[in-house]
This record gives structure tokens, C-alpha cells and sequence, in this order.
């Protein structure tokens, strides 16, 4: 199999690492000519949300019709930005994952926990690509995957994760241990989490647990140690998916008359140390 990835950040090069032990795989950087992806038969795409549309775009007469986007950013607004990109027609496979990683100093991926990555076709864009065999070829390099349908309950189930526990490390610079340790950090973090699961619920999805407080102090409680992607953004004075997690929630919320404050607030706050 013929595999395209694009974005090799710490996450995209986990992937194209693993999977070039079992097929062949084209790295594409942000520096690198679209055509280095002719031929691929499926496109990984790990670059961050806000820049999967510019990202796609580049390569709309390089990837052949049919030819699958699987979607690894946060967030629930994969295939919006898809469409924009490459049309309405596209295939996608969404693929919320929970590897974890960092570039160090030196330029070296550093792996910080090895997580699960759960993949799926999204709902009315299923394509002919044979989606098993990815997976089978996923697990056979060493990552742990599997599929399933449908796929949106978990990509929102890590979408109430990331809006809980990312902001509120990512303000306080502190690992995820600190959301379950400080009294005020957990209150927050079980509000943000139920704000969510209540838009949620607007939209329809089925939840894959009971509580989504609760749910997201697992996750910090598991992945304790490690320093939230939106930390590690406003470490490295970047730009963070806050738009794409805590924003998501407010714009879903208000297309259902679901008012979300303290989303808001972690939005507006975030956004106040970016441009800072």
C-alpha cells in the first residue's frame, strides 16, 4: 500500500514512522511539491486544525478522486474542512487518536505516552477503500488501532477531553495531572466537560459514557504526566486549536440556543495569551 502523509509534526511522524515499516510511505512537508503524493492510495492528514483547508487545497490535482482523507486534528469539523478543500465528494476517515508526543530541542520526537487510535468513516462519506485492511496494517506496525461505526460518538467523546482538560493546563502551565489535583482546575474542567456533552446531545450523538465530567477526569487522571497540545503551543508561542475545541462547542451550542460560558471564557481567555 502506497500511504501519503502530510504534516510531520511530532503526531504525523509517529505515523509515518510506524507505518513505513509495513508500506510504502511519501512524507510531505509543508516545504515539499504536492506531487511527492502522486499515486498514494490513502492521505493521513496531521497537520492542526486550522490548517487542514490550505494544506488540502495544495494538493486538489495531485491526489486522485476516491483517494480517502483520513482526519487525525482535534476537534468535530474534519469534514467541513475537506469540503472546502476538496469537494463534498471526498471520502473520509475520522481517526481521533490519543498518541502523544512532543518535538524536544534537538528536533527529536520524543513519544510521551502510547494511546489508541480509533478510526471510522464519517457518516455519508464512505468510500471503496478497504478500511480494514488499514487498520490490520496500522496494528501490524505497532499502533495500537481498530475500527469503528460510527465513528462521531468518539471523535466528540475526545472533543469533551481535549475542551476540559487542554485550556485549563494550557492557562495554568501545568501537566494534565493538575485538572484532577487542584480543587478550582477540577470544578472548571467537569464544567467544560458537560457543557459539551449537552451540545452533544443537541447534535444527536450517543456519547460512549455516562458522565462526561467524570469521563474527562479519567483522561487527565491516565495521562497525567504529559503537557496538553495547547500547552506546549503557547510554550512555543504558536498559534493553538482553541477555535477547533472550546470554539466548536460555543458555535454548536449557539446553533442550538445551548448557552456554554465557560467554553466562552476559556476561548476568549486563550485567545487573549495568543495575541499576547
Amino acid at each position: 500500500m502506497r500511504i501519503g502523509v502530510v504534516g510531520l509534526g511530532a503526531i504525523g511522524t509517529i505515523f509515518a514512522d510506524a507505518l513505513s515499516t509495513q508500506a510504502e510511505v511519501c512524507r510531505a512537508k509543508r516545504s515539499d511539491s504536492p506531487s511527492v503524493l502522486a499515486g498514494v492510495e490513502v492521505v493521513v492528514v496531521a497537520v492542526k486544525a486550522y490548517d487542514v483547508v490550505a494544506t488540502l487545497r495544495a494538493l486538489r490535482n495531485v491526489i486522485r478522486p476516491g483517494v480517502p482523507i483520513v482526519a487525525l486534528q482535534n476537534g468535530i469539523e474534519q469534514v467541513a474542512a475537506v469540503d472546502a478543500a476538496l469537494g463534498p465528494s471526498r471520502p473520509v476517515i475520522l481517526a481521533p487518536t490519543t498518541e502523544n508526543a512532543f518535538r524536544d530541542a534537538a528536533g527529536l520526537v520524543q513519544r510521551t505516552g502510547r494511546g489508541a487510535t480509533i478510526l471510522g468513516w464519517a457518516a455519508q462519506r464512505r468510500g471503496e477503500f478497504d478500511l480494514a485492511s488499514f487498520v490490520a496494517l496500522l496494528q501490524r506496525a505497532g499502533l495500537d488501532a481498530r475500527a469503528v461505526s460510527p465513528i462521531e460518538p468518539f471523535l466528540w467523546a475526545k472533543l469533551v477531553a481535549n475542551v476540559a482538560i487542554n485550556p485549563v493546563t494550557a492557562l495554568a502551565r501545568q501537566p494534565n495531572g493538575f485538572v484532577v489535583e487542584d480543587r478550582a482546575a477540577r470544578e472548571l474542567a467537569v464544567a467544560l466537560a458537560r457543557e459539551a456533552e449537552t451540545v452533544a446531545i443537541a447534535e444527536g450523538i450517543s456519547l460512549p459514557f455516562e458522565d462526561a465530567g467524570e469521563y474527562a477526569l479519567g483522561v487527565a487522571r491516565e495521562t497525567a504526566p504529559n503537557r496538553s497540545s495547547m500547552l506546549q503551543d503557547l510554550e512555543r508561542q504558536q498559534r493553538t486549536e482553541i477555535d477547533a475545541l472550546n470554539g466548536a462547542v460555543v458555535r454548536r451550542g449557539a446553533a442550538h440556543g445551548i448557552a456554554t460560558p465557560e467554553n466562552a471564557r476559556m476561548l476568549d481567555e486563550v485567545r487573549r495569551l495568543e495575541k499576547a
